[in-house]
């Protein structure tokens, strides 16, 4: 049995493909009913049984009511589809499940695949990466390994080029039935890496397929028929033309892939009008029709390709080719409006219906089984020499190599005489004999072609006993590309206190692009204290999203809610809260929290798999933002700042566009519109952001240069080295962040690093701590809640000032402090609890 995973699935919008790994060569199974590589993402229920793929889009035709697709564009949602003919509901986990379960018998070797790599958009969210895994668990298979699509179709190019032309930077175009991906990707010799990417998961063929009824075919109706609103009466779940709605959508998608051949074509479909009299509709749809409808989707699908390009400082110049990937590139005024809008040469050597899934099997070949195995484990001996306790080896080799052979090294400590090691392949094909073990060893290792190889390191003591010591395989992928790691679509932030401004604010954690697996741990400072049996909690939000948005306009992917009856004692103000945080290659999020002046430790995985969008609530956050946006743009206008006035005067068109759809959608919507509209919320909210507060941004800047220059005096004068130091790396690269409008709690942070610093060197300047806690012993008793206990705090300053003892000066101050009644806003805010 094979020790990789071997088994790659393309789960598509519209179709789901399944590949598989051998000997250096991907076979993509055919589906056994009718031989295609593809299976129509679309699942249909009758009273005694299920329909999957082409005959669920046959049933269509008889009973829409009881036909479903589109439902990966619902993943990660709280949507739920009612089933009329088995009157049960069913969520797009259930169905992707059972298109994965379908995908099972394209496999004719009689294998069960067990561990499988399924492919997602590159800008699908936490939530909608684990709603994918549970899906793949749904159907049955024991491990599920997630790859983004973009790196699938680079992986499947990648391994198709020669030697001379396998350097460079490529544009990866994907655009699918449902989603849309953009990727740079930079290919070396050994080695394919994504340097960044973009995407929107509400943009793909399907939307092509709703233009052509929404802007060709209902206009037709309402006019010939004189109909008002069909669209709502089509799209809403009870409305009188629903059915109709998924037949013509069906009728849609047939003439967009035959409008890539032909000038024109006809679709025929029976329509019933207002008087209940039946109608044979016979509508002919022309290639121009159709360039024009769509030309604005792919004009915006183009501005991320440009936004991408100017964000890593590259020119069309830098881009050997755009690789066009996923069904919807098939389409010819596609292909000709990248070529003509970026100058680039388009690449379309590749199959764009089968290369993710080939991509992924790739994949597979190269990621070993996780699985438990029943097998026993031989190589762990149970006599342990106990004089080599401390044996510690690090390894050094090339983890992809084009080479037959490929060169390993390992320094190993504290041996002793006698030792011996020994390294095997897997397959038992290669074997180094046991050989004296040194402070350095080297081998070179044989590799089998095209496939990933698996080493063992056994080390043994003089009397041959194999010792148990934790060595990792040595894992050598050979004759393919592998990939440096998957990408981060988003900032992952922590949501804080921002006490100055009686609201919270992000703190990065991880950047967009970091490479997955990645963990961190932090330490945070309580903001407000927690007494022990309350219903008080400290929150431990984790979001993803753009790191300069509000809070609010980013996904919360993860929280822990500490209450104070979760606790052993009560939390104080001021106490440390470590933080560790880490993200698998997978998207599961692992968070532990360790309080450490009550010792308690607190966990959580997060696998969140579904969000929820309310239309009403969507509608009142939606009518926020433009009331905002229309005020600050009348007092942009007012101050004829009509640079800044102009950007707010786009925004507030974009959510006038976004109201009237929404008026048209009702709480019962069986589109995906609701979560498009929401995912435009937040882009224009993080806009919002952006190109609001200029003047809140320009005292930011003064409150950082005055502090840049209070700070600079004090590291120059009394400061030593490494005060300098710190001082030289928070003012890195300023000219890079300075400017940048979306950075105001980024310039924040830098101000108040400054004013640290600052107050480290100061508080040990004996004149200065005099000076604070003069400030504190010159207010009035009636500003203290405890004038007794004032006194008694001065009349001990007093004395800790003739024996100029600076940590107890600091001390009494900071107590002095917390006993003013009126000591800011922070005793007036909830929040977080993390400062």
């Amino acid at each position: 049995m094979s020790s990789t995973i071997n088994f790659g699935i393309d789960l598509g919008t519209t179709n789901s493909l399944i590949g598989k790994y051998t000997n250096g060569q991907v076979e993509v199974f055919r589906n056994p009913s009718g031989m295609k590589e593809t299976l129509p993402s679309v699942v249909a229920f009758r009273k005694e049984r299920i329909l999957v793929g082409d005959k669920a889009k046959e049933y269509l035709e008889r009973d829409a009511n009881n036909v479903f697709g589109g439902f990966k564009r619902k993943m990660g949602t709280d949507e739920n589809y009612f089933v009329p003919n088995i009157e049960e509901t069913k969520s797009p986990i259930s169905f992707s499940s059972i298109v994965l379960q379908e995908l099972k018998n394209f496999v004719y070797t009689g294998e069960v695949p067990e561990s499988v790599v399924i492919t997602i958009p590159a800008s699908f969210n936490t939530i909608q990466s684990n709603a994918t895994k549970e899906a793949g668990y749904l159907a049955g298979f024991k491990e599920v390994v997630l790859l983004q699509e973009p790196i699938a179709a680079s992986l499947a190019f990648a391994n198709k080029l020669k030697e001379e032309e396998i350097v460079g930077n490529r544009l990866v175009y994907d655009l699918g039935g449902g989603t849309f991906d953009v990727a740079i990707v930079k290919i070396d010799h050994e080695e394919l890496k994504v340097v960044d990417h973009e995407g929107d998961n509400f943009l793909g063929g399907m939307d092509f397929d709703q233009l052509i009824v929404t802007k060709i075919i209902v206009p037709y109706l309402e006019s010939q028929f004189q109909i008002n609103d069909l669209i709502p009466k089509m799209q809403s779940a009870s409305g009188i033309y629903n059915k109709l709605y998924y037949k013509l959508l069906y009728k849609a998608e047939e003439a967009k892939i035959m409008l890539s051949s032909k000038e024109s074509v006809e679709i025929e479909f029976e329509f019933e009008d207002q008087k209940d009299e039946s109608h044979e509709i016979i509508f002919t749809i022309h290639r121009h029709q159709f360039e024009d409808i769509i030309k604005e989707k792919i004009i915006y699908s183009i501005e991320f390709i440009k936004n991408l390009l100017e964000r890593n400082q590259l020119s069309s110049k830098d881009i050997n080719e755009v690789v066009l990937v996923g069904g919807s590139t098939y389409i010819p005024f596609i292909r000709n409006l990248i070529q003509e809008q970026l100058e680039i040469n388009v690449n379309c050597s590749v199959d764009p219906t089968t290369a993710v899934v080939i991509g992924a099997a790739y994949y597979a070949g190269s990621k070993t089984k996780q699985l438990p195995t029943n097998v026993e484990e031989n190589s762990k001996i149970k006599t342990v020499s106990p004089s080599v306790e401390n044996l510690k080896v690090k390894m050094a080799y090339q983890k992809n190599s084009r080479e037959k052979e490929e060169y390993f090294t390992a320094i190993i400590e504290n041996t002793k005489p006698g030792m011996t090691y020994r390294i095997l392949r897997d397959d038992g094909g290669y074997d180094s004999g046991t050989k004296p073990l040194k402070e350095r060893i080297s081998e070179m290792l044989i590799l089998l072609p095209h496939t990933l190889n698996l080493f063992i390191l056994k080390i043994y003591n003089s009397q041959q006993q194999q010792i148990a010591v934790e060595i990792p395989e040595i894992a050598i992928v050979q004759g393919n590309f592998s990939i440096y790691g998957q990408p981060l679509p988003d900032d992952i932030c922590l949501e804080v206190d921002d006490v100055e401004n009686t609201t919270t604010k992000l703190e990065l954690i991880f950047e967009k692009n970091a490479i997955l697996p990645i963990k961190k741990t932090i330490t945070k400072t309580l903001s407000r204290s927690i007494s022990k049996s309350s219903e008080e909690q400290l929150l431990i939000n984790i979001l993803e999203g753009s790191r300069y948005a509000a809070p609010t306009s980013n996904l919360s992917i993860g929280m822990i809610a500490i209450r104070g009856r979760d606790l052993h004692t009560n939390l104080i103000k001021g106490s440390d809260i470590e933080l560790c945080i880490e993200i698998s290659e997978s998207r599961d999020i692992i968070v532990i929290a360790y309080i450490n002046m009550i010792d308690q430790e607190f966990k959580q995985v997060f696998s969140p798999s579904a969000r929820s969008v309310n239309v009403t609530r969507l509608k009142e956050e939606i009518d926020y933002l433009s009331r905002t946006t229309n005020k600050q743009l009348d007092i942009m206008i007012k101050k004829d700042q009509f640079e800044e006035a102009a950007v707010l005067k786009r925004i507030t068109e974009d959510l006038r566009n976004i109201q009237m759809d929404l008026s048209q959608i009702s709480e019962d919507d069986t589109t995906d519109m609701k979560y498009q509209i929401d995912d435009k919320k937040r882009k224009l909210a993080t806009l919002i952001d952006k190109g609001t507060g200029d003047e809140r941004l320009i005292m930011l800047k003064e409150d950082y240069y005055q502090m840049k220059s209070h700070c600079f005096h004090f590291v120059e004068n009394e400061g030593f080295e490494s005060h300098r130091l710190r001082f030289d790396n928070i003012v890195a690269n300023e000219s890079d962040w300075i400017n940048d409008k979306g950075g105001k709690n980024f310039i924040k942070r830098k101000t108040e690093e400054l004013n640290k610093l600052s107050w480290e060197i100061k508080r040990r300047n004996l004149n200065y701590v005099i000076y604070v806690y003069t400030h504190y012993a010159l207010k009035s008793e009636e500003e203290y809640s405890n004038p007794e206990r004032f006194k008694m705090l001065k009349e001990r300053g007093d004395q800790a000032l003739q024996r100029k003892n600076i940590d107890e000066i600091l001390s009494l101050v900071s107590q002095m402090h917390e006993l003013l009644i009126d000591k800011g806003k922070d005793e007036h805010m909830k929040g977080t609890g993390l400062s």
